[in-house]
């Protein structure tokens, strides 16, 4: 079944999600950005730890369906004696329910800007190797 990818994500909230089952999670990095921006509520999504360049055939991670999809905009400042600077940062808040396992069969590589795509099976069982 073909995923969008968001990849790159901390290992540690990847085992918060299957602990727990539900997690909201903040997406700031642009080619996570762009691939949240391309989802609905609903979809199923496939989140890895491997940084994207990585991602190929075997790669593991996890799926999970978007329960929750915000688009925010988080203003930030940094000021000292000489100067006063302002920026915003557009981020995609989503709130994601863990729906099991995935290995990635086929990466489907994208264009700049384009939501980064992977043909994946889910892992319904252990498969030693």
């Amino acid at each position: 079944m073909k995923y969008i990818v968001l990849s790159g994500i901390s290992p540690q909230v990847l085992r918060d999600l299957e602990h727990n089952k539900i997690k909201t999670i903040e997406i700031r990095s642009p080619h996570n950005f762009l691939s949240a921006i391309e989802t609905e509520v609903g979809d199923v999504i496939f989140l890895t730890s491997t940084s994207l360049p990585d991602v190929r055939p075997g790669t593991g991670g996890v799926i999970a369906k978007i329960r929750e999809k915000q688009i925010v905009m988080h203003r930030v400042v940094q000021r000292t004696e000489d100067f006063y600077e302002e920026a915003e940062v557009q981020m995609a808040r989503l709130q994601l329910e863990l729906k099991g396992h995935a290995r990635v069969r086929r990466a489907e590589c994208c264009e700049i800007g384009e939501a980064t795509v992977v043909d994946a099976d889910e892992v319904q069982f252990f498969e030693g190797r």
